[in-house]
Order: C-alpha cells, then structure tokens, then sequence
C-alpha cells in the first residue's frame, strides 16, 4: 500500500479551510476500553466490571437489554445481567459503537442519516467477523482475530462521523451529490466539497486515540481502489464487507466473485453466505441501530 503522509495533508486541509482541526475530547479512553473488551477470555461477570467504568455505556445497554429488541421476560435493572441478556459478541461490539458515537454530534450534518450509518458499521463487522471464520491458515493469526475484524468493522468509516460533526455543511452538499449520482461514492464526493475523505480523517484521529496500528491500516485502505500483493487480511475483510453493504443498500440480490477473499481461502460459496447473512440480519439491525441512536 502507498504510504500516505497523513500529517502533511491535513495540513494542507487546514490551511484551505481556515479553520481550526479538532476533535471532541473523549470523556473516556477509548484506547484502554478497546483493550479490555478484546480480551478473547473476558467472562460476562468480568465484562461488567469493565462497563462499570463507563456509565454512559451501562445506561445504553440497560436500556437496550430492556427494549423491545431484546424483548426481556423481566425488567433488566443492571449491567451483569445486560451482559447475560445480550451476549458477550453483542455487548463488546455495541459498546465501542457507544464510546464512538458519544465523541461526536454528527447532527450538526442536516443530511446524515445516522441509523444507516449504524446499521452500516455494525452489518460491515459482522461481515468481516463472518469471513474472518474462513480464513486459510488460522495459525497466522491471533486467537481473537475474529473479535479484531469485529472492531475493525466498526470503526471503519469513523471519519465520516468527524465530518458531519466539523464540516457539517460541505458533508451535506457530498451526501447530496451521492444521492444525486448513484455512481458517485461519498469518499469521491467528499474530496469534491472538503479536499479530503472520511478514510484520511479517520486515520487522523485514531492515531490521536492511540488505536492499534492494525485497525488504522483498516480506516485509511478498506475502500482502496486496487490491493497490494501484502496487503493485511484485515483490511481486505473489512473492504469486502463494506462493498456487501454497498451492495444491500443498492438492493443489489446477489454479489460477484470477490477474488481477494478467495485468496486468503474464502471461497465463492461462503461469500454468498456472508451476503445472505447481513441482507436477512439487515431489518433488525436496523430497529437496534434506532433504538441506540436516535
């Protein structure tokens, strides 16, 4: 992959803009709940103690374990039996949704559609934790690669969120022209309203959050036009689950041969699995992206 020197083009942004970079501060370290939460071993009991930390967290899942997605027989009045409720897989993953999305208000951006952009990162992990399960030589990879790919997933289109938060009148113009040219991607038509995209962004601020290297990788190259012969496998994971998405969105029924995946073993038919899995999953994930952030 082209390394891209991301500083200097930021710089470069600023200096058109004339305006000032910044991030919202995090009320808590999303860095050191990240290492908690990717903990392949974590029981539920010792997941709680890690969301007690985090009261913001523990509201949202309180609430959700009692809405009517969960559709609890009882009320649920704390976190260790949200945990239960819920499953581990669901809790970590929600929970550094919730950490995210509570550094930015992307409804400054009168056209950002919040529930398809959750419905998107958490349909887009799921599919790279999907395909991660196929993977040729799991000796390779770490023991929780598959929780890895998860996040990745997650986090994956995060600079979008910064933009519709600080640029929230050129992200409206983008997202515009996106619904205006089906054939224009919002990372074309946010360089056309910002001179820069959301993968570029994103890189910028989770090397400001101190997130893994790994995961970076993911942000900036996930929407690369063409892979490199050593690209990482987590990148290619995540890049092919987000053009499943794109596919969903465009209602597309089914997905073609995706040639990078067969080369780290996935073949044609798990492809089709993993797109069958998140159009069946997408309605529901819809209603919990609703019920957590509307």
């Amino acid at each position: 992959m082209q390394e891209i020197n991301t500083e200097d083009v930021l710089a470069q942004f600023l200096k058109k803009f004339n305006g000032p970079i910044r991030i919202a501060p995090l009320a808590i370290n999303i860095h050191i709940l990240m290492q908690a939460l990717a903990d392949d071993d974590i029981d539920q009991r010792q997941l709680a103690a890690v969301l007690h930390h985090y009261p913001v967290i523990t509201a949202r899942l309180i609430a959700l374990a009692n809405s009517a997605w969960a559709c609890p027989a009882t009320p649920i009045t704390n976190i260790e039996t949200a945990c239960i409720r819920l499953g581990t897989s669901v809790v970590k993953g929600i929970s550094i949704a919730i950490a995210v999305a509570s550094s930015f208000n992307a409804a400054r951006c009168p056209v950002f559609d919040s529930v398809r952009f959750w419905t998107t990162s958490m349909l887009v992990a799921e599919g790279a934790r999907l395909l991660a399960t196929k993977l040729s030589g799991k000796e390779k990879y770490s023991l929780d690669f598959e929780y890895t790919a998860q996040t990745a997933g997650i986090l994956h289109n995060l600079g979008l969120l910064w933009l519709a938060d600080n640029l929230a009148t050129e992200t409206a113009e983008a997202l515009q022209l996106t619904a205006a040219d089906p054939l224009l991607t919002v990372k074309q038509a946010l360089v056309q309203r910002t001179g820069i995209d959301y993968c570029l962004v994103g890189t910028w601020i989770a090397t400001q959050w101190q997130i893994p290297d790994e995961l970076i990788a993911v942000i900036q190259h996930h929407r690369d036009n063409q892979y490199q012969e050593h690209t990482p496998a987590l990148v290619v994971l995540v890049g092919a689950a987000a053009r499943m998405m794109s596919l969903i969105f465009q209602e597309a029924g089914e997905m073609g041969h995706n040639q990078d995946l067969h080369n780290l073993g996935i073949d044609v038919d798990w492809q089709r699995h993993v797109f069958k899995q998140l159009i069946n999953k997408f309605d529901s994930t819809r209603e919990l992206s609703k019920t957590l952030f509307l």
